[in-house]
């Protein structure tokens, strides 16, 4: 799976739990936090696509990436 793959996945989860989020506003450079979501959402956001990828890694994992675009591309690294 491509990494575009992978941010589109994020890109529908954000929408679903974030439903006053643009879609246009979702880019690799943003933070999931100053698009306004708050740490259950982004555990909800990163749980879900874990899901759909069919992946398990530790939520602790994330705490260090800065970006949205981070965080696409450790779940790139980490898919089988």
């Amino acid at each position: 799976m491509s990494k575009e793959q992978i941010f589109e996945i994020m890109r529908s989860k954000m929408l679903e739990i974030l439903p006053d989020l643009s879609a246009e506003n979702i880019s690799r450079e943003e933070s999931m936090k100053d698009l306004g979501a708050n740490s259950i959402d982004r555990f909800d956001i990163i749980s879900d696509t874990m899901d759909e990828l069919n992946i398990k890694i530790p939520l602790l994992k994330f705490g260090n990436l800065k970006n949205i675009g981070e965080v696409v591309d450790f779940l790139h690294e980490n898919i089988q």
